[in-house]
């Protein structure tokens, strides 16, 4: 069902029709600053507006602008439940990496027989991070190509940002990366062209809290450390 339904949202229309002009007057003035409206989209319930503004998380409208509720929207489906505001903010974290993200940007580990790809935030420090990294031949070895990109924990110029930055400006970026997950500390240089920042702001953007996390090539957020057959299993659970 997650499939399904997840596939009709990537088909909706979402352009600002006319006709929803009302929902986005009154909704843009209430919103924060640093907020627009910038769609609107019909709701599997008759009424209901899905109002995309800027965040991850939607609000939920209805037709005359006058009434919203922010919220998980539940769908059930005879003995199952579907929290469909998951499956929309999915399909929104997969747009956003997809938009800001290129293979640049990424400290790859590819599997030679790649069978699924994720996208994982991570830090030098991070106990797990670290944890995770020395399994990396297991996921490698399951068909799972990994691509780091960086988010230290303790902010942007912090002791940890400086490490990260040492190893996304450096030549050799894959062996000093895992220097660092092994606490030791490699010469590195710092550069002004890296994306630290930018992957920083984008994973708060996302919902990044901790590290490790894993996002799935469908947009699904699995906060912190996993076994690799663990980690297959819930990439191959919602397929």
């Amino acid at each position: 069902m997650r499939k399904i339904l997840f596939a009709s949202l990537i088909i909706f229309n979402v352009s600002l029709f006319s006709n929803d002009s009302k929902i986005i007057q009154k909704i843009n003035n209430v919103l924060p600053d640093g907020f627009k409206v910038i769609s609107v989209q019909d709701s599997e319930i008759n009424g209901i507006k899905i109002v995309d503004i800027g965040d991850l998380q939607p609000l939920y409208v209805s037709e005359d602008g006058n009434h919203f509720f922010f919220g998980d929207l539940y769908q059930v489906d005879r003995s199952e439940i579907e929290n469909l505001t998951e499956v929309h903010k999915n399909f929104k974290r997969k747009d956003l990496l997809d938009e800001a993200l290129t293979n640049d940007d990424f400290i790859s580990f590819k599997s030679d027989n790649q069978k699924h790809e994720i996208v994982v935030f991570t830090d030098v420090d991070c106990g797990y991070c670290r944890k995770f990294h020395s399994e990396i031949g297991q996921y490698n070895g399951l068909g799972i190509t990994v691509n780091y990109v960086a988010f230290p924990r303790s902010g942007i110029e912090s002791e940890s940002f400086n490490k990260i930055v040492g190893a996304w400006c450096s030549k050799d970026a894959k062996n000093i990366l895992t220097e660092q997950k092994k606490g030791s500390e490699p010469t590195i240089k710092q550069c002004e062209d890296h994306p630290v920042r930018k992957h920083f702001d984008l994973g708060q953007r996302i919902g990044i809290t901790g590290t490790p996390a894993i996002v799935t090539s469908d947009g699904r957020l699995l906060p912190g450390y996993l076994p690799a057959d663990e980690l297959l299993l819930r990439i191959e659970g919602s397929e």
